[in-house]
């Protein structure tokens, strides 16, 4: 094992998988949620002008976070398979892509499509774009016959290529990245922040790495300045491709909190920090609150503008809030209670996507999920508590009769 890698003996860790499954089954909420009336302010997203932040602009950077947080495992299982560098960035690379793909793909079932031109009502398209998704990206058994799965996938690739392009915008368009989506967004970050993170594993000594992370991560977020951040506050034009491309993904600032979430990994889990674990993690948690209280003097917590305070508060949070699970789950053992959220801990992506494709179905014959008793007030607040906790449950059931999606 190299100096600068985690103990991977013990397979996958209960604390980071309990931490994604929270973080879907609150995802899961405040997505239903937020087509709730007469609900607090603060169980909503603050408009970008506003200076501050609610637990809801919490959830996606708690994402881009345990993305972190598994990156060093993932890397490190490829690289035990014998695959070199080269192979495991093409790895790191097509996942990317991927997350792009269906960003993109789920951002143009929402808006920007003409169903009078297109051949297909949109909750039919969107219903066949899922279905299409889970045959390229299903996990299929490894002992099936490979012709079968590579038939079913090519299936489903000749199904997205056909699906996108019989896609029309109100002017007669093709489909095109309106935004990237959250998956997308994420599938940016992690490419960038996942590419570091096999420059870092260059370096022997595991504290020289969190050095050239944590100054990549700074790197990034200082970047948000240079690529002229404060004018995509102001809502001003970023000029060349580059810059503006920067700035309307906000690649540079969601990267920063992936790498926060490498640092933490590596913090909590390689064997050389374990006799100083308490102290670091102290550090850590302590330098990323400072650092949040400076970044605040310049620039206002926004979610939206993704601006570096907000980055770097979200790390935060998610540094405080991982260390609770660390402690209960990792080290004293309360484990009875991560039942609930395993599931989505191993079956993400399903998990994610699930609410959307019943969303589709019910559309197509004209119904909804939601009963109209439910579209505000408390009795909104409880069903989507509900709502939440019925997509956990169905992606048990579907994980264990074995459909499982995995880039």
């Amino acid at each position: 094992m190299r100096t600068s890698d985690l103990d991977l003996s013990a397979g996958r860790v209960l604390s980071i998988d309990v931490f994604r499954g929270i973080t879907i089954f609150v995802m899961v909420f405040v997505n239903e949620l937020s087509g709730i009336n007469d609900i607090p302010w603060w169980m909503k997203h603050l408009p970008a002008s506003t200076d501050g932040m609610t637990f809801v602009d919490l959830v996606f950077p708690a994402f881009l976070f345990i993305v972190g947080m598994s990156v060093p495992f993932a890397v490190q299982a490829r690289a035990r398979k014998g695959e070199n560098p080269l192979q495991q960035f093409k790895h790191l690379l097509l996942r990317s892509l991927g997350l792009v793909i269906i960003g993109v793909l789920m951002v143009s079932t929402i808006g920007g499509f003409d169903e009078s031109q297109m051949a297909l009502s949109m909750p039919v398209w969107t219903l066949l774009m899922y279905l299409a998704v889970l045959l390229v990206w299903a996990q299929y058994p490894r002992h099936g016959a490979a012709v079968i799965r590579n038939l079913a996938q090519g299936c489903g690739v000749l199904a997205l290529v056909l699906l996108a392009y019989s896609f029309r915008g109100p002017d007669g368009s093709y489909i095109s990245p309106q935004w990237w989506g959250i998956l997308g967004l994420i599938g940016w970050a992690y490419l960038l922040a996942g590419t570091v993170f096999l420059i870092s594993r260059r370096v022997s000594h595991v504290r020289l790495q969190l050095l050239l992370l944590g100054a990549a991560a700074c790197f990034f977020l200082v970047l948000f300045a240079l690529l002229d951040g404060q004018a995509a506050v102001a809502g001003q034009p970023a000029i060349g491709f580059i810059q503006r491309w920067a700035v309307e993904n906000n690649s540079h600032t969601h990267t920063a909190i992936v790498l926060a979430g490498v640092m933490l990994s590596i913090l909590c889990y390689h064997p050389a920090l374990q006799a100083k674990r308490s102290r670091n993690l102290l550090l850590f948690a302590g330098l990323l609150g400072a650092l949040a209280l400076a970044s605040w003097q310049w620039f206002p917590i926004s979610k939206i503008w993704a601006t570096p305070s907000w980055a770097l508060f979200s790390a935060w949070f998610c540094t405080l809030l991982f260390v609770a699970v660390f402690v209960l789950v990792d080290l004293k053992g309360y484990q009875r209670w991560c039942t609930l959220f395993a599931p989505a801990a191993v079956n993400p992506l399903l998990a994610y996507i699930l609410p959307y494709i019943l969303a589709s179905a019910a559309a197509i014959v004209g119904a909804t999920l939601r009963p109209a008793v439910f579209d505000s007030g408390v009795a909104g607040m409880l069903w989507s508590l509900a709502f939440a906790a019925i997509i956990l449950l169905l992606t048990a059931l579907l994980t264990r009769l074995g459909l499982k999606v995995k880039l």
